[in-house]
């Protein structure tokens, strides 16, 4: 059964809106023959076309709005046309709420609320558009456009189109008045349940509420017996960071010295070699003889090389001693504003054990604005992040840092091309105490702390990850904290 026949009457000569309207068309007629049954499988049917239509609706009204602005036509036509078009989707709202709430919008109804409203705007509305058009291509402004296209017309079509807007209106009115009077119904109903409920919803929130007690003085106590061991952690790595700058520093020195010393000794052999040339013959030749069996030339090159790479080497010590006395610094309580870029550094620093023998880091750091925060806790959330990210990886992998401002916040991704997650697991991560780690390898507060921090900071914490893949964390920090 074809509810609508396409015509030519129906052509604006507009190619995008003549197609999706012949494709409405083409849907009505396909939904028809099932809803016009007005039976179960009609009642089935409603929904989809109501999906459809909503569908269509937004995208149609959108390309036919987008048209009519890229050709100028006038204001108090597109806001005429724009109306109508709110009309429909009002009415669409009210028929999917009449659906979904009370059962009773019948196939046969949604036909002729769809045939009606369909048939007036396209002959009457939708027509006009390439009037105005056409009439403004000859000279016309786009008022005077639309003052004639708006003139009444004297003729039978004239009088289909007002037979149809009335009739149009009527169905309209009467959709409404009807689901009016089922929302009375349904408030009624509510009312009468939420009576009947009321002792039943009481014991349920009480319940609730001892439930949440109960749950978040078990993350209480287990946040602080995870502060207290980070505290503990934090004494520790303190002591032994400055239990080994002592040495480092007077190694440091001799080292530093006893390169003035090797300069003076080398200054002595040239001197001495010298001076030899003027010996006898035999000890002379004794002389280079010696020289070549210890391969002065060589240690002569060597000697600075070895050096210069021990005082890298200590250097590289005294840096991540460094980094262990500001990871370990006890006092968190203080704001200050700082650059992430240094903070990311002294957690790679710290992390560095975990991530050499599983990934290779790259770095995207881009120059950052001071942000206010607690430096300890960030410095704790980035490591805790990077471990994560090494762990994830099984043999070898890539670990990306990237950081970046925006106007009134900085951010920073860790991105690893490890194992991934799925969805389930993706929802629960930062669930106290979910963990996908093995028994006794975690305790599964790690992201709970991080998404606290971070919340704590008025930041925004987001992962993307796909199984196989990898997975991407993002921070975001405002610039100005509110808690400082």
């Amino acid at each position: 059964m074809k509810l609508m026949a396409w015509t030519p009457n129906f052509e604006t000569g507009l190619e995008l809106v003549d197609a999706q309207h012949h494709g409405l068309v083409d849907m009505i007629n396909q939904a028809a023959p099932h809803l016009a049954l007005n039976d179960a499988l009609a009642k089935r049917s409603v929904g989809p076309l109501l999906d459809n239509l909503t569908r269509y609706a937004a995208v149609h009204f959108r390309d036919e709005e987008r048209l009519m602005a890229q050709h100028h036509l006038a204001h108090d036509y597109l806001v005429h046309h724009h109306q109508s078009h709110q009309h429909f989707v009002d009415e669409l709202t009210q028929m999917r709420q009449q659906y979904e709430q009370e059962g009773t919008l019948s196939g046969q109804e949604l036909l002729r609320f769809l045939s009606g409203w369909l048939t007036f705007h396209i002959l009457e509305e939708d027509q006009r558009i390439p009037r105005q058009m056409a009439a403004m291509a000859t000279g016309m402004t786009a008022e005077q456009a639309y003052e004639q296209v708006n003139q009444p017309q004297d003729n039978a079509q004239a009088v289909y189109h007002q037979s149809l807007l009335e009739l149009f209106t009527l169905l309209s009115e009467r959709n409404q008045k009807l689901v009016q009077a089922n929302a009375a119904v349904q408030q009624s109903q509510a009312e009468l349940q939420a009576v009947n409920a009321s002792l039943e919803q009481r014991v349920q929130e009480r319940t609730a509420e001892l439930q949440a007690s109960v749950a978040q003085l078990k993350l209480t106590q287990s946040q602080l017996l995870q502060a207290e061991k980070m505290a503990a952690v934090g004494q520790l790595a303190a002591g032994v960071a400055h239990e080994i700058n002592n040495p480092v520093g007077f190694v440091t020195s001799n080292l530093v010295t006893l390169t003035g010393y090797i300069e003076q000794l080398f200054g002595l052999i040239q001197t001495l070699q010298t001076a030899a040339a003027a010996l006898p013959p035999e000890q002379v030749h004794a002389v280079q003889a010696a020289c070549e069996k210890i391969d002065l030339n060589y240690l002569r090159e060597d000697i600075p090389s070895l050096l210069t790479e021990t005082q890298e080497g200590l250097a590289r010590v005294k840096r991540i001693v460094s980094d262990l006395r500001d990871f370990s610094h006890s006092d968190e309580g203080q704001w200050a504003p700082v650059d992430l870029n240094h903070v990311l550094e002294s957690s790679l620093n710290v992390a560095n054990n975990e991530i050499k023998y599983k990934a290779k880091v790259v770095k995207a750091l881009q120059p950052l604005p001071p942000v206010t925060c607690i430096v300890a806790q960030i410095n704790q959330v980035l490591v805790n992040m990077l471990v994560n990210a090494a762990q994830s990886i099984e043999t070898q992998g890539v670990i990306t840092v990237r950081t970046g401002a925006q106007p009134d916040s900085v951010w920073l991704e860790i991105s690893d091309t490890g194992c991934g997650m799925t969805e389930d697991v993706k929802k629960r991560i930062f669930e106290p105490f979910y963990t996908t780690k093995p028994v006794g390898k975690g305790t599964g507060l790690g992201l709970s702390i991080t998404w606290e921090i971070i919340n704590r900071h008025h930041g925004q914490l987001s992962v993307n990850s796909t199984p196989g893949q990898g997975t991407t964390f993002r921070i975001t920090l405002p610039i100005k904290a509110v808690s400082a």
